[in-house]
Order: C-alpha cells, then structure tokens, then sequence
C-alpha cells in the first residue's frame, strides 16, 4: 500500500539522483541574467515537485499512520535532508561535480514552494469537487 501511493516520489528522487551525479559538463547550460542563476531555478523545481509527490503519497497511504497524520511535515524534512545529502555526494563522491551550500538551500526552499503548491492544489481541488 505504501509503495502504491509513493512510486512517483520515490521514481522522481531517483531522476534528481541521476541529474545529479551526471558531470556537469554533459548538463546544458543556459544564459540567464548573473541574478537569477538557471540552477537554483531547476533546484527549485525538481525538490517542489519532490516535496509535492511525498505529501501526496504520504497521505494517501495507509500503512503507516503517523506518516499519514503528518505527512507534509515528513515530506519537508526528507525533502531538505535529500537535499542537503545530494550537495554532500556531489562534494565528496561524485567529485566531477561540486556541490553548494546554495544549492542545499535552494532545495530546501523549492520543498516549501512544493508544500504551498500541494496547498493551493488541494484547495483548488475541493473548490472543484464541492460544484
């Protein structure tokens, strides 16, 4: 049952874990202006959208009670800790890439913006099912 409503988060952490150890030189680079970095962008997107499945599996599963009850708060501290764990490999395994205590809080910000689009969605949702 778990496994059921986690498959897509659990599928998404495994594609950021491969972007992020592929050397950086096979990763297009794109011209933004020098205030809005195109990686920051992508970190926040790919750890919302981590942040955003893990909620929704999380509460939609029923093996696991306590993760149910609570699931955006565990769905924001994976999301940080996962996070925080990719910038460690990438400083210290995966050396052809370097890893950014920037990039670590970009993460941590884009699980939030994950947790207020869940919101706003599931807002959205019932504002729909209750017409």
């Amino acid at each position: 049952m778990f496994l059921r409503y986690n498959y897509p988060a659990l599928l998404w952490a495994l594609f950021i874990f491969i972007l992020c150890t592929l050397p950086g030189k096979d990763i297009p680079h794109l011209k933004f202006p020098d205030w809005l970095k195109p990686d920051k962008v992508v970190h926040f997107v790919l750890w919302g959208a981590l942040c955003f499945l893990l909620v929704r599996g999380f509460s939609q599963q029923h093996s696991f009670v306590y993760l149910s009850e609570h699931s955006k708060m565990y769905a924001v501290i994976i999301s940080c800790f996962y996070g925080a764990v990719i910038e460690l490999l990438q400083t210290y395994i995966f050396t052809y890439r370097s890893g950014e205590v920037y990039d670590a809080i970009a993460d941590a910000i884009g699980a939030f913006i994950g947790l207020w689009f869940y919101g706003y969605w599931m807002k959205r949702k019932f504002i729909h099912a209750g017409k």
